[in-house]
């Protein structure tokens, strides 16, 4: 299993963050004609060698936009993503900035959560 693939299963197993979301949790893109509030992410995979050119783990960093309707709405889902973050140790919110899509006119909260995979 691929870790967004992964990442996406720990998201869809919280039950605070489906019962606002349902399983409007996407890899890459909001899909066209969506309904809010919702979930996106993507992913950077950054790899570790060490001097022998030996693969340590890698660094996956997963850039996550909370949209909804209501600034309140997106801070909701936001902290959803957290709580289901929370419940794996191998993941770690490590920032949490507000934004506005001016496009879509949404409000959005954006989470950074990490993972080291060995």
């Amino acid at each position: 299993m691929s870790a967004d693939t992964e990442f996406r299963a720990l998201l869809a197993a919280h039950a605070a963050l489906t019962a606002l979301v349902s399983t409007r949790i996407a890899a890459n893109a909001v899909p066209q004609d969506s309904a809010f509030p919702l979930v996106v992410f993507v992913s950077q995979h950054d790899s570790e060698y060490g001097l022998d050119n030996t693969l340590h783990g890698t660094s996956v960093t997963h850039s996550v936009q909370c949209y909804a309707t209501t600034a309140a709405g997106a801070e909701a889902v936001a902290d959803a993503v957290a709580g289901a973050v929370a419940t794996d140790a191998d993941y770690l919110v490590t920032a949490r900035s507000g934004g506005y899509d001016e496009e879509l006119a949404l409000d959005a909260v954006n989470l950074t959560v990490q993972r080291w995979i060995v």
